[in-house]
């Protein structure tokens, strides 16, 4: 039996922790910095004045495949498909409201008329769905180094409304977002059409693989932080951990912490060789975003996904659209913080009623912030200003909500740095041209017996199925090396 140390429970450490605790007769011990599980797409309750309770997400999280997707997939190879209850975002659908108008996410007006009355449209163009069903998965990475703006406007489609679906999928700009990537994504999603939630609070994926890995013998230890990792000749042999820095031993290490932090900190530069340390350092994070959450007392939706596109001035629209510019800003300043911003907004509670009071509605939005930088105090003034944004926009859309705010809450980069890495990144390493397909950060690590799982290394998806698949490679490696 090999003694498996998982730092990080997130989706790729938990995830491939129950693989192998599950299918593989080896101990399997996570060690996990903070009070929840899931990294995230973590989750915590939340206590209003009046002394009701509600669930919110670290993220703001809406699964694209839900079960048919990597997440399913591996609560199916540990024999825990039914631990997670899945509620699909149906009746009604994702929709769009752009300015007013409120159109499916095929970008098509909905109509009030039944189907039967309506007249079909025809067009020589072909529609993005069209090009995603044409197109193999094989044949997406050939598009991996396309900027994703030359795509749409090579194919006519409308630029403004996929690179913000983009941004709000990689939080990536769409001078730098892979076309392949993009591709990939969007197929799977086309072909399952199962986008949606889990009941409970996304805790629940990370809950049920943290639980496959302590009913096999293994340990999930919480408030642990993993401060080195042991390397000798070349070898990663144990952690150390804790306060005291109590030692480890371990025939494996897998690091679901960010990958920056696991090679340049928690091993070392001197362990490598420096074109590797070079390339490490030069890769760039994603998910550059930033989510409010809110409990309101009173019913303003029904929707269960909504994005939604304000009416704004010039410089509004200037610092969220990109795609009629030859560059691309690398960070945004104080002064481009938009009042108003494109929105996601998820009703969790209309997905799952158990996670507000009843009569209430617990609402998690995200907007995609396309870089913030500077020092620690601009980037607080920052955060504080698109708190303010996000909040705006919402009462743009619903100004019936105004007064009727129970408490609010704001996830920023600078709290996802202080507790999770990443510096702030909302994702992983980014899904921009040079870090995707076959240029992905491998997960194979020089250092023998060291892996990497999680947003930074391999895999490919949205978010938490991004981790998820690369905890399903990581495994079908191990399993194929037969090195487990």
């Amino acid at each position: 039996m090999k003694n498996i140390v998982i730092i990080g429970s997130g989706i790729g450490g938990s995830g491939v922790g129950a693989l192998i605790a599950t299918n593989t007769g080896n101990k399997v011990t996570i060690f996990e910095q903070n009070s929840w599980l899931g990294g995230r797409c973590g989750s915590y309750t939340k206590e209003d004045k009046n002394g009701y309770k509600w669930v919110c997400d670290v993220g703001t999280h809406i699964f694209g495949n839900c079960d048919k997707g990597p997440l399913g997939d591996i609560l199916r190879k540990i024999g825990k498909e039914n631990a997670v209850e899945w509620a699909y975002c149906r009746n009604p659908g994702p929709r769009i409201n752009l300015m007013g108008q409120v159109m499916s996410f095929g970008l098509k007006k909905v109509s009030k008329k039944p189907k039967t009355e309506r007249k079909p449209r025809k067009s020589r163009k072909k529609s993005f769905k069209q090009l995603l069903q044409e197109i193999s998965y094989e044949e997406t990475y050939q598009f991996d180094d396309l900027p994703l703006i030359d795509y749409l406007k090579e194919k006519k489609l409308n630029a403004f409304m996929y690179t913000l679906q983009a941004g709000l999928m990689f939080g990536t700009g769409p001078n730098t977002t892979s076309t392949g990537e993009f591709l990939r994504c969007s197929k799977k999603n086309a072909e399952t059409m199962s986008m949606g939630y889990v009941k409970g609070g996304c805790q629940s994926i990370p809950n049920a693989y943290c639980q496959a890995v302590e009913e096999n013998r293994g340990e999930v230890k919480q408030n642990v932080t993993v401060n080195k990792i042991i390397v000798e000749d070349g070898v990663a042999k144990g952690v150390e951990v804790g306060p005291d820095n109590e030692y480890h031993e371990a025939d494996v290490i897998i690091a679901n912490s960010d990958i920056k932090t696991t090679i340049l900190k928690l091993v070392g530069e001197k362990h490598f060789e420096k074109e590797y340390v070079e390339r490490i350092k030069n890769l760039s994070w994603g998910g550059q975003v930033c989510s409010l959450k809110l409990g309101i007392d009173i019913h303003v939706t029904d929707d269960k996904w909504l994005n939604y596109v304000p009416k704004m001035d010039a410089k509004d629209v200037k610092s969220i659209d990109f795609s009629n510019v030859e560059g691309e800003k690398k960070q945004l300043t104080i002064d481009d913080v938009p009042s108003k911003s494109v929105i996601m907004i998820v009703p969790i509670s209309n997905l799952d009623p158990n996670l507000a009071p009843k009569g209430c509605q617990n609402l998690h939005c995200v907007t995609p912030t396309l870089g913030i930088g500077g020092t620690m105090e601009e980037r607080r003034k920052m955060n504080k200003k698109w708190e303010e944004t996000c909040l705006n926009t919402l009462l743009d859309l619903w100004p019936e909500i105004d007064g009727h705010i129970l408490w609010t809450d704001f996830v920023s980069d600078v709290f996802l740095e202080s507790k999770l890495g990443k510096e702030g990144a909302g994702t992983g390493i980014g899904q921009v041209i040079g870090q995707v397909g076959k240029k992905r950060p491998s997960s194979i690590t020089p250092i023998k017996n060291l892996y990497l799982v999680g947003g930074d290394a391999g895999g490919w998806g949205v978010g938490t199925e991004l981790a998820a698949n690369s905890a399903l490679e990581l495994f079908e490696y191990f399993q194929e090396q037969k090195i487990l």
